[in-house]
């Protein structure tokens, strides 16, 4: 399996880049549907990979993308269905973030620390490292 890859996008397209010395086009095989894709590559110096990600963040022409290969990696097109942004390739559903309610809450910390919580659960790496010391920080006391 394929995990590490690269991705950019402007209104028309995204770009997928895996890079994959020794790949020619005719050892990849792929798949495309409106809302996922797929592909696999066969007899890398004697290794087969597969990638795929079966929920795309948003909606995708299957008939018009394509997989092609460079001398070092394999390029695959996504032509978006819409001109809209993606925030990432994988479909996250979008939870509104949580507001503390003042009334109920008198204590404004409590409140604060629930979307710091919010945060870091559903937040990257990056940005569990960052609540994680701000959190740090915060209880302790800056280090010098």
């Amino acid at each position: 399996m394929l995990a590490s890859f690269g991705w950019e996008q402007n209104n028309i397209d995204v770009k997928v880049y895996i890079y994959l010395k020794g790949v020619d086009q005719e050892n990849i095989e792929g798949g495309f549907t409106p809302s996922s894709f797929h592909i696999k590559v066969h007899d890398v110096e004697g290794k087969n990979y597969k990638f795929a990600i079966p929920e795309l963040h948003k909606e995708i022409v299957p008939g018009r993308c394509r997989v092609i290969t460079k001398p070092e990696k394999v390029v695959i097109t996504l032509v978006k269905a819409s001109r809209d942004y993606w925030l990432d390739l994988k479909f996250k559903e979008e939870r509104p973030m949580p507001m503390p309610n003042w009334d109920e809450e008198p204590d404004p910390f409590v409140g604060a620390m629930a979307i710091m919580k919010n945060m870091y659960e559903e937040g990257d790496p990056e940005m569990k490292r960052t609540v994680a010391k701000a959190w740090t920080e915060a209880k302790f006391g800056r280090n010098p």
